[in-house]
């Protein structure tokens, strides 16, 4: 099945999010935990198709169903990556940033230690 790309017009089964539309998704899906819509890992076809719906109805894009599914997945391993990173003892999050930091020393031996999946990703 040919996808149209958000905001191109080509055919193509990449679509451009931005920071809005991430949010409404994120929130929808998170709206369909909370009400118990979901099974214990994923969500069923139809409630990605009435997220993906809600995003073109909002912001006028032809997102589907497949893509707010590739979207959040993206976002879990984000998630992911963030919890890891946060659970380093000599981890610190800078409020005014919004980031986790570490000191020169702790960073160094971080990458050091994870260089190739930090290449691979």
């Amino acid at each position: 099945m040919e996808e149209v790309a958000e905001g191109r017009g080509a055919i193509s089964g990449h679509a451009t999010w931005t920071s809005a539309m991430s949010a409404l998704m994120l929130f929808h899906l998170n709206d369909l935990v909370v009400a118990g819509l979901n099974t214990s890992k994923d969500f069923k076809k139809h409630l990605y198709n009435g997220c993906a719906r809600a995003i073109n109805e909002k912001f006028n894009t032809r997102i589907t169903s497949e893509q707010v599914k590739n979207h959040l997945k993206t976002w879990q391993k984000r998630y992911a990556k963030i919890n890891r990173l946060k659970k380093l003892s000599a981890a610190l999050f800078d409020e005014d940033n919004c980031m986790i930091t570490l000191d020169e020393e702790h960073y160094n031996s971080h990458v050091h230690v994870n260089l190739p999946s930090l290449l691979s990703s």
